[in-house]
């Protein structure tokens, strides 16, 4: 068996010699591309916090209750269902405030960990929902590099929610489109 295969292939060296000496090169033929490289160096996105999300005083009532901060400058607070606004000096109701820095004229995205996070009653284990809003998902910054967005929510407060000091905290996230 060994002799046919060998005198076949004898053979076809003998009928295609081009064929057997393509296959036969052993040297690399060199071929010069050029390609063309492409980078652009960016300043790094910062963002700092100006203001917290402040939702002041409210009571709740017989059911469940809802206290809403707009995203915004100056933000509106409202009240529905069952809980009732308290007054509040000036300043205590804030919408959260960040400002972002980087590259003039980019595209930024804007996003948080979680939408819905809890808020814990200082020394104690009551808490309570809040589901937050911003004022966008993605802007632009200006031609010096800054832009800013804001932070709402809406807390559910329930009947016989437990009276105190409710705290928490969540993550933003920016990014470039």
């Amino acid at each position: 068996m060994k002799s046919f295969a060998l005198s076949l292939c004898l053979l076809v060296t003998l009928l295609f010699p081009g064929y057997s000496s393509l296959y036969g090169q052993i040297k690399t033929m060199y071929v010069p591309l050029t390609a063309q490289l492409e980078i652009e160096v960016i300043i790094p996105l910062g963002i700092i916090k100006e203001s917290d999300l402040s939702f002041g005083f409210a009571l709740p009532g017989n059911g469940t209750g809802y206290v809403t901060i707009l995203p915004a400058e100056n933000p509106q607070r409202s009240a529905s269902g069952a809980a009732s606004l308290l007054p509040t000096a000036p300043g205590i109701v804030s919408a959260g405030k960040f400002r972002i820095t980087g590259t003039p004229g980019a595209q930024v995205n804007t996003a948080f960990s979680l939408n819905s996070i809890l808020l814990w009653r200082e020394g104690g284990i009551a808490s309570m929902v809040l589901n937050l809003t911003k004022s966008s998902s993605s802007l632009q910054l200006d031609s010096s590099g800054e832009g800013v967005f804001y932070v709402g929510g809406t807390v559910t407060i329930w009947w016989g929610q437990i009276l105190g000091h409710y705290t928490g905290t969540f993550n933003v996230t920016v990014s470039y489109n």
